[in-house]
């Protein structure tokens, strides 16, 4: 589905996928103040889906409202409208992603992929807002979300969790604190191992040799070792999952390794090096009910949230944030997301939409009565 037809010809099917309270919400959020010439709160979203979505300037905002009947406005007052609209739009957000079952308790328990991205300012090529993500991977739709600014670390604590979710992440994501915080909420984690940030020992409390461990792995072996994490003093058991790469996925990783911290002025240490030989993955799953290969297959599932973010970034332009103004940009940001939320909610119900563009409302005639009127 065209981006421009979330506000213009799917407008009416798009209305019924939005929280009921909209009104409410609006003015308690105080985006809506005075209803001059924007007199719904369906009307100030189609303006900010429209600005952020298709990717118009204000001024073309601006000329867009008045050629869809939404509302005459001057590019100033487009522009006073969507500084005012962003904490709105994030509690839209919020609310849709409850109305999916975000608080709801979760029976067998999901997977879910957590990552984050970076989007930056036009004309900057540092971080500027990190976007945190929660996949729920067996039907590839966002449950969580959080923006924050550039010092925003990625961690699970920020994730919501229910009893006998299957949290999977990446390297990033390997604290102590956070994953402890995952297996205090009754979740489990599957997560990739940086043994600077997240050291391992033995179930006694002694520290783990993990170079040693790991050097004694064949091309293309699977260990499975029971350790333990240690976080605010609590030692938590664990296993330890890792594999030896082939030849030529360890060279390519090497590659990129030494690419990176070129860039970044660093020296590679030998240890790095050596590294890059091994996928190794902590996850506290039961070895009785998951295999170490069913282990690493879940993490290979990861990439499932690299498309998620590539989709956003390729089809809704997600990194190409148009806003310097704080308050212009985290509208734009939330709508980009409220977006992605709407597309999946629309493409899951494609198979109930018609050709004339709108549900059928009156009873159709019975054939014999049809046959007798054509004559």
């Amino acid at each position: 589905m065209d981006e421009r037809e979330l506000v213009q010809d799917s407008w009416r099917w798009v209305v019924g996928l939005l929280p009921t309270d909209l009104e409410a919400s609006a003015v308690e959020k105080l985006a809506i103040r005075r209803r001059r010439e924007i007199t719904s709160a369906g009307d100030l979203l189609r303006l900010v889906l429209a600005y952020a979505v298709c990717d118009l300037s204000l001024r073309e905002t601006s000329a867009w409202a008045q050629m869809a009947g939404v509302a005459k406005l001057s590019d100033v007052a487009v522009l006073k409208r969507l500084r005012g609209a962003g904490e709105w739009v994030g509690a839209v957000v919020v609310q849709c992603l409850k109305e999916r079952g975000l608080s709801a308790p979760s029976v067998g328990g999901r997977l879910v992929i957590v990552d984050a991205t970076v989007v930056s300012k036009p004309g900057s090529t540092g971080t500027d807002w990190r976007l945190h993500l929660g996949v729920d991977l067996a039907c590839a739709r966002i449950l969580s979300f959080e923006l924050t600014g550039v010092e925003g670390g990625e961690t699970f604590r920020r994730m919501p969790v229910a009893a006998g979710d299957v949290v999977i992440a990446d390297r990033c994501y390997a604290h102590p604190n956070g994953v402890a915080s995952v297996l205090a909420r009754g979740g489990h984690v599957v997560v990739r191992l940086n043994s600077h940030t997240l050291p391992v020992f033995t179930r006694r409390g002694e520290a783990v040799d993990l170079e040693a461990v790991l050097s004694g792995l064949g091309e293309a072996e699977i260990g499975d070792w029971p350790v333990a994490f240690r976080s605010g003093g609590t030692l938590y058991p664990a296993r330890l999952v890792a594999l030896r790469k082939t030849v030529g996925a360890a060279e390519r990783e090497q590659r990129r390794i030494r690419h990176e911290y070129t860039k970044k002025g660093k020296r590679i240490s030998a240890r790095a090096m050596a590294a890059t030989a091994y996928v190794a993955v902590l996850t506290d799953l039961d070895a009785s009910t998951v295999s170490a290969t069913d282990v690493l297959e879940l993490y290979r599932l990861r990439w499932q949230i690299e498309i998620a973010f590539k989709r956003l970034k390729s089809l809704l332009k997600l990194d190409r944030l148009r806003a310097k103004d704080p308050a212009l940009a985290r509208c734009y940001l939330f709508a980009k997301l409220l977006a992605a939320i709407l597309l999946d909610d629309l493409c899951e119900r494609l198979p109930a939409f018609s050709p004339w563009g709108y549900p059928l409302r009156i009873q159709a005639r019975q054939p014999l009565a049809l046959a007798a009127t054509l004559g």
